[in-house]
């Protein structure tokens, strides 16, 4: 057997040389898929937040969005809007399962190990964050991830079909907690929002917990990654039809004048059903999306081809994650913030897609002398109340015979 480390590490097996508890991880491997879809998601998230850091001319009014901007804006909202974000969000369930174990075969006690984990990132990233960029997710996860830790022994025993049972659960319950709970503000959806985000948590534990994801079962043939991809493209349809349904059932109330009519929070007046189809519309547009993408990435990394040596440049991006979406606020604010509401909506993307290419080189040649990236390392540290290593050994160069 394996054991795994981290978010996406396969530590070789504990007879090979098993630290013992308390000691540093052990050198690690990592499963290839998830660096690239990782990589893919966080892409997918900060196409999205470029013109939500900083509002561009067009979102702010200032300007009318030209043909091009508008084809490049709906060709990204469609193709990620929700998706990107979803598929993370189950990238961090297959996370958690993979940190968990590691850390029971090291001995330790993988409950304390996740609260360190999460309570970190939630103060020491998520919350600073959140003071400069209201659309932190950060924050949120770590929330999510604090209310799953003590339902993890649970999921993680029985049948591999009981975390998809706790998915279900949770998203039926979330449109009545986002719609009928009486909280409101920015705050508030970091509560509000939990139970959908949990049922995501639950589907990356249930892909965690397929054997087509332990590295010895890699290379055999698998139905899996291509049910992923028609399974998710039929919940995206589903979705769709759900929200054309909710519109079709429950229109929006117009006043004599043609306008919407507002309700007491100023927002236009709906059925209290249209919020739970729109919920539940939204969350099977989104997991139909990551199970789309993330059945497609595995596919096509499973085929070994040209597309799978091109999608695989994407794993040092996806190893350092953390690192690329602080930096993307960082540099989004200092390029663009002096000039909110003026910068044009596609040179906000163009800023985008120049910083992914500079990631990429920086994640490559990085990651050829470092372990992790720099504020994983530091995360990591913290977590394990231990400093680690961070550059890499160098090989050992073969001895020839003379």
């Amino acid at each position: 057997m394996t054991e795994t480390v981290g978010t996406g590490e396969v530590r070789p097996p504990a007879e090979a040389g098993r630290p013992a508890a308390g000691g540093p991880p052990a050198a690690a491997r990592r499963v290839e898929f998830l660096d690239v879809a990782r990589a893919l998601a966080m892409i997918g998230v900060v196409l999205m937040n470029v013109t939500v850091v900083v509002f561009s001319a067009e979102r702010a009014g200032e300007r009318a969005p030209d043909t091009l901007a508008s084809a490049v804006d709906t060709a990204l909202t469609l193709l990620m809007s929700g998706k990107a974000r979803s598929m993370l969000m189950v990238l961090l369930g297959v996370g958690a399962v993979l940190a968990w174990k590691a850390a029971d075969g090291r001995g330790e006690r993988p409950f304390a190990l996740m609260l360190r984990r999460y309570v970190s990132l939630g103060l020491l990233f998520g919350l600073p964050h959140l003071l400069v960029f209201s659309g932190d997710i950060l924050t949120h996860y770590s929330v999510t991830a604090l209310v799953l830790a003590p339902l993890m022994p649970v999921l993680l025993a029985g049948g591999r079909s009981r975390p998809l049972v706790a998915a279900a659960v949770a998203f039926a319950v979330a449109p009545f907690v986002e719609n009928l709970v009486p909280l409101s503000g920015e705050w508030a959806l970091l509560l509000l929002l939990v139970p959908q985000t949990l049922g995501f948590f639950c589907v990356g534990i249930w892909l965690a917990r397929r054997p087509e994801l332990d590295p010895e079962h890699s290379g055999e043939p698998s139905r899996l990654p291509a049910a992923m991809v028609w399974t998710g493209l039929a919940g995206q349809v589903l979705g769709m039809a759900l929200m054309f349904g909710s519109d079709l059932l429950f229109p929006m109330e117009f006043g004599a004048d043609g306008v919407p009519v507002l309700g007491p929070d100023g927002m236009p007046l709906v059925h209290p059903a249209s919020h739970l189809f729109t919920s539940a519309a939204g969350t099977l547009m989104g997991l139909g999306g990551a199970l789309f993408y993330l059945g497609l990435v595995w596919w096509l990394m499973r085929r070994r081809r040209g597309a799978a040596r091109a999608l695989g440049a994407l794993a040092p991006l996806g190893r350092m994650t953390l690192t690329v979406y602080l930096g993307s606020t960082a540099v989004f604010l200092l390029a663009m913030g002096p000039w909110e509401t003026q910068i044009p909506m596609l040179a906000q993307y163009v800023l985008a897609a120049g910083y992914f290419a500079a990631m990429l080189v920086f994640a490559r040649l990085w990651s050829a002398r470092f372990r992790y990236g720099p504020l994983e390392w530091v995360w990591r540290m913290i977590t394990h109340l231990r400093v680690l290593p961070l550059r890499r050994r160098p090989r050992p160069r073969p001895v020839q015979a003379g």
